[in-house]
């Protein structure tokens, strides 16, 4: 069913234009989460950020507060107030949404001027929380039993404890990124050409590091391709040649290409992920004297699996059904992969998966994926292309259509591309966020040849 032979590559179309989130949009946004919690009976939510942990913050309020923490109260009626530290205090007017914002020095950085820990208490005290019901805090990770339990720092649970009650206080994580009903879920037209800003840039990136691959060449120099346009990373850049993580090392290091060496490129925006990996050779001959059996034990089963996952996902599928298709089709037990296939993706890389075993999860229009899922075979080197799709329905298709026509054209030449040269018959309903999308180079030297599906 697949194939290894010589094809036209993709070609780099990153549009260089950020599209901006309207403000309808951020209303909309606003309404879901309040509509949220209506549903979860909350009179008010505290959301939690930093800058690895701050999307569910800046969802609303449009940034993350850089090195300092911050809290954004929010009402039911939908009045907030932000609190921030130091160097971001002066943000608050910038929100996009309208927010009160009050100074806390404990969410700057150590030894900057800072108050004793009674602060946020006395801050709190004077702020407008709404505590007629319950009171969600929002943190960003969803563990099982965590009801009443937070994973925020203490000093700020112990300081909501003392003006709220901790009786009052649960997790309330799920209405944002939970992939049941969570708000940040699904996307409409203008957050879906957002995010494609991202994950394009990723992947032209990751196709011109590959294009660059040769013997003798440095890690740094090609890791150095893979930053563009100044933009934010929202995981750590991989660029490794040979044996990884010496030293406890895990970024480029000086470092060159030999032949043979395995290969690892990764690079992520807010909107999307690319990766590569697999083994710098030019051939099969090549590839089989360093990892034998490699190709048809682990490339063509991951690519089979690849091709199942990008022409089976479909609106309406339960995540746990998805999940144990999934495994049928490509058996844990055998390739080794732990994590779920596939996940939710916006401004951080990984949100949230409704792919899970017993997940009740639906995937829905608007949802983001990456095509993620990580073999691990016994005696074999892992491959990974990873990237980027949107599950879009007629409706939405057609808001993009009208209201990014330049966006649709690249949505639809990396369609035919995916048809044409790699022969993936990609379901009307998902969308290519990158160019690069299905196509895999088994041998990483060799940019003439790439995995098909046989016709």
């Amino acid at each position: 069913m697949i194939d290894v032979k010589k094809i036209t590559a993709p070609l780099a179309d990153n549009y260089g234009n950020k599209v901006m989130l309207t403000d309808e949009t951020i209303e909309k946004r606003l309404e879901k989460v309040l509509y949220q919690m209506k549903e979860k009976g909350l009179s008010s939510v505290v959301v939690y950020a930093d800058k690895e942990h701050g999307s569910s913050f800046e969802y609303l309020v449009g940034f993350i507060p850089r090195f300092e923490e911050a809290l954004l109260l929010l009402n039911q009626d939908g009045t907030s107030t932000s609190i921030l530290g130091n160097e971001n205090y002066n943000k608050a007017q910038y929100s996009r949404i309208k927010t009160i914002g009050k100074h806390c020095s404990l969410f700057s950085l150590p030894n900057q001027p800072m108050n004793n820990l009674s602060e946020l208490a006395e801050i709190l005290g004077e702020t407008d929380i709404d505590t007629s019901k319950q009171v969600g805090i929002v943190g960003w990770k969803l563990i099982p039993g965590m009801s009443n339990q937070f994973d925020i720092p203490e000093f700020i649970v112990n300081a909501l404890s003392s003006k709220i009650g901790k009786d009052k206080l649960v997790n309330a994580t799920d209405i944002f990124i939970g992939p049941e009903n969570g708000a940040r879920i699904t996307n409409n037209a203008n957050e879906i050409a957002h995010y494609e800003y991202g994950a394009s840039l990723a992947s032209d990136a990751v196709l011109e590091a590959m294009d660059t691959l040769e013997v003798g060449k440095k890690e740094s120099d090609v890791g150095e391709l893979l930053t563009k346009h100044g933009q934010y990373n929202n995981v750590v850049t991989i660029c490794a040649f040979g044996k990884r993580f010496i030293n406890g090392n895990v970024y480029p290091t000086q470092n060159t290409l030999s032949n043979g060496d395995q290969v690892a490129l990764t690079v992520a925006y807010k909107g999307g992920l690319s990766s590569r990996s697999g083994y710098a050779v030019d051939n099969m001959e090549e590839l089989d004297k360093k990892d034998k059996n490699y190709f048809n034990e682990v490339v063509i089963p991951y690519f089979s699996a690849y091709h199942y996952w990008l022409t089976n996902i479909k609106i309406g599928i339960r995540g746990g059904e998805f999940y144990e298709k999934f495994e049928a089709f490509y058996p844990q037990n055998i390739y080794g992969w732990e994590l779920c296939p596939g996940h939710l993706t916006a401004d951080e890389e990984w949100m949230s998966s409704p792919f899970y075993k017993g997940s009740d999860a639906v995937v829905r229009s608007g949802m983001i994926f990456q095509v993620d899922f990580i073999p691990s075979q016994k005696n074999h080197h892992g491959v990974s292309a990873e990237s980027t799709v949107a599950i879009a329905d007629e409706q939405l298709r057609n808001d993009i259509q009208q209201a990014y026509p330049k966006l649709w054209e690249r949505i639809e030449k990396r369609r035919n591309y995916i048809s044409e040269e790699i022969n993936i018959q990609l379901p009307k309903e998902v969308l290519p966020l990158a160019s690069t999308l299905g196509y895999y180079r088994p041998f990483m030297l060799n940019k003439d040849y790439a995995l098909v599906v046989k016709g």
